[in-house]
C-alpha cells in the first residue's frame, strides 16, 4: 500500500467509465506539479468496458462529472499492478466533500468492485439503491460484470494464442518435412 496522499487536481482526459488522467494543480508550495500527470483508476469501483452495454455512457457520464470543474481533489489510496493510482477523486467546497466514485454507482454506471474495496465510501447502499430503481446497468438483465467480461476475453485470447502456437508449429513441420524429402530427392 502506498503513501495516502490528497491533492487538488484538473482533470486532463477520461479514459472509461472508472480511469482517467489528472494533473496536479500548481500552487505556491509546488509549482512544478502542473508538468506531471497521473493516471488514476477510481477506488472500489468498476465500469463496464468501452466494447460492452453502457460503456461509452459510463465514460461519458465520468466525463460530465469532472468537465470544467475546478474543485476537485484526488485522494490516492494505492497503486495498482499498471502503475496508476488507485484513488478517490472528491468535489470539495467548504469543507464538504462529494465521492465521484459514489455518483458513478448511484447512477447505476459502475459496479462497487467489492473485491478491491470501497468499504466505507457508502458504495454498498448506493448500488442497493441504483438497483431499486434500475439505473443504468440495472437497467435491464444479463448485464456481464466488468471484471467476468475481462477474464472472458483473457480466456478467449489464451485459447486464439494456443491455436495460433498450434497451427505455427503445423507449418513448420510441414515445411521441415518439405524441405527433407526435397533434399532427399536431390
Amino acid at each position: 500500500m502506498t503513501q495516502r496522499i490528497s491533492v487538488q487536481v484538473d482533470v486532463v482526459r477520461v479514459q472509461d467509465g472508472d480511469s482517467l488522467v489528472v494533473r496536479p494543480k500548481r500552487s505556491v508550495f509546488a509549482p512544478w506539479r502542473s508538468a506531471q500527470e497521473i493516471r488514476a483508476r477510481l477506488y472500489g469501483i468498476d465500469a463496464p468496458e468501452s466494447d460492452q452495454q453502457r460503456g461509452r455512457e459510463a465514460r461519458e457520464y465520468l466525463r460530465r462529472l469532472v468537465s470544467g470543474r475546478n474543485d476537485l481533489v484526488l485522494d490516492t489510496v494505492d497503486t495498482d499492478p499498471y502503475g496508476r493510482q488507485v484513488a478517490i477523486l472528491y468535489y470539495r467546497r467548504a469543507g464538504r466533500s462529494r465521492s465521484i466514485n459514489r455518483l458513478m454507482v448511484e447512477q447505476g454506471l459502475a459496479y462497487w468492485y467489492r473485491r478491491y474495496g470501497g468499504h466505507g465510501l457508502g458504495l454498498e447502499g448506493a448500488e442497493q439503491e441504483a438497483k431499486r430503481r434500475r439505473r443504468g446497468v440495472w437497467a435491464s438483465g444479463g448485464q456481464v460484470k466488468p471484471w467476468d467480461h475481462r477474464q472472458a476475453q483473457r480466456r478467449a485470447k489464451g485459447r486464439v494464442g494456443r491455436l495460433g502456437w498450434i497451427l505455427l508449429g503445423t507449418v513448420i513441420g510441414v515445411v521441415v518435412g518439405v524441405a527433407l524429402v526435397w533434399a532427399v530427392i536431390a
